[in-house]
């Protein structure tokens, strides 16, 4: 037991007790610690694989660069016009003309750009353009088809229509030939009293509530002879814009509601007559079915052939109805020696016939022009409309 008790115990004290001495490295792991010593190690070595190609987009990159300096730096030689053209979307909006520049305290201020055209016309462009589609209009009258003291014998229809009205009768013939001066273009009360002050029976063209005037309706209580003038379509964009335009287009609808308008704001009105309309009153389909509401609604429609492609004639003898129209405009020069001119022919009309239509509007010219017409105007009776047709 000694023997063996003695032999265990030192081994365990050999193991377990640390020792004094330092640890000794063995030889290759003190050539790394001096080798570390000597040449500190790289974080991100370079592969020898990539020189190569690193070394090639240098190169690449470099000659870019050359040559794009090359060419910013080289001067462009000015291109002939004429052999490469603007575009027509870019030759739309190049100016002619330099923008006028103005200086203030030293600095350059350009002149702002014109706005661009309101959406709806003002009242004077509507007037203006009136009066242009009406000198459109100025066409040879066609008095062939109307025999002094007859109406017109239109063709007989199998089906008559269930919305004919009473047609209005031919003139009587007196002793001197009727002569009916309507004023177009009216909206305001002052134009009114012009008309009213002048010696003569003359009808004056009321325009519907519009951009002229939202009351114009109410003129109606200052006389009692007049007729509505109603927008219809014609050929310019401007004009088309204005308030309560009926267009060839508009749907059944929409016209009936116009008519059924006009009817409400002039309830005592028996003829209408068209402000401009030479896109409308050619087009058979849309005129066909105006007349034929108007007519349900009691008025008779005056052609005042702003052109002369009108199918009002063909669609009133399709109704049974007389054809009315103009025969002279007396304004489309807002001269006085003009405008004594065009209603002496208004006035040979009426002779040759039994009686004529002339249109006018109310320009300070015209108004003139009439006060001094007392002698043209001896050898014919100046009438309403509605004195011509009862």
């Amino acid at each position: 037991m000694r023997v063996r008790l003695g032999y265990t115990v030192p081994l365990m004290l050999k193991k377990t007790t640390p020792t004094n001495k330092p640890h000794v490295p063995s030889k290759r792991n003190r050539k790394t610690q001096n080798q570390r010593k000597r040449r500190p190690p790289q974080k991100h070595p370079p592969k020898k694989k990539n020189r190569l190609l690193r070394y090639v987009i240098g190169l690449i990159v470099a000659g870019a660069l050359v040559a794009s300096g090359y060419l910013i730096g080289a001067k462009k030689e000015p291109e002939d016009p004429k052999k490469h053209p603007a575009p027509a979307h870019k030759a739309s909006h190049q100016r002619s003309t330099p923008q006028p520049q103005h200086t203030k305290m030293g600095k350059i201020i350009l002149t702002p750009a014109p706005k661009p055209h309101k959406q709806s016309p003002s009242p004077m462009e509507i007037l203006q353009y009136g009066f242009e589609e009406d000198a459109q209009g100025e066409d040879t009258p066609d008095i062939s088809w109307y025999v002094p003291g007859e109406a017109p014998k239109p063709k007989p229809s199998k089906k008559p229509s269930q919305t004919q009205t009473s047609t209005p009768a031919p003139p009587a013939h007196g002793k001197r030939p009727k002569l009916a001066i309507i004023i177009d273009d009216v909206s305001r009360k002052d134009q009114i009293d012009a008309i009213v002050a002048l010696p003569y029976h003359i009808t004056p063209s009321i325009f519907p509530p519009s951009e002229l005037s939202k009351t114009s309706n109410r003129l109606t209580r200052y006389v009692k002879h007049y007729m509505v003038h109603l927008p219809l379509e014609s050929g310019s964009m401007v004009m088309n814009r204005m308030q309560g335009m009926l267009f060839a287009r508009s749907g059944r609808e929409k016209v009936q509601a116009r008519v059924d308008e006009i009817r409400r704001l002039f309830p005592h009105a028996r003829f209408v007559n068209n402000h401009t309309g030479s896109v409308y009153t050619s087009n058979y389909r849309a005129m066909k079915q105006l007349y034929g509401m108007l007519s349900k609604k009691g008025f008779v429609f005056v052609d005042s052939r702003t052109t002369s492609k009108s199918v009002v004639r063909q669609i009133a003898h399709e109704h049974h109805d007389t054809y009315i129209a103009r025969d002279i405009f007396l304004d489309n020069v807002q001269k006085e020696s003009s405008i004594l001119k065009q209603l002496n022919k208004a006035i040979h009309i009426a002779k040759k016939r039994g009686f004529a239509i002339a249109i006018g509007h109310p320009h300070k010219a015209t108004m003139n022009a009439l006060r001094h017409a007392k002698k043209l105007l001896r050898g014919v009776q100046t009438v309403y409309i509605d004195e011509l047709y009862r």
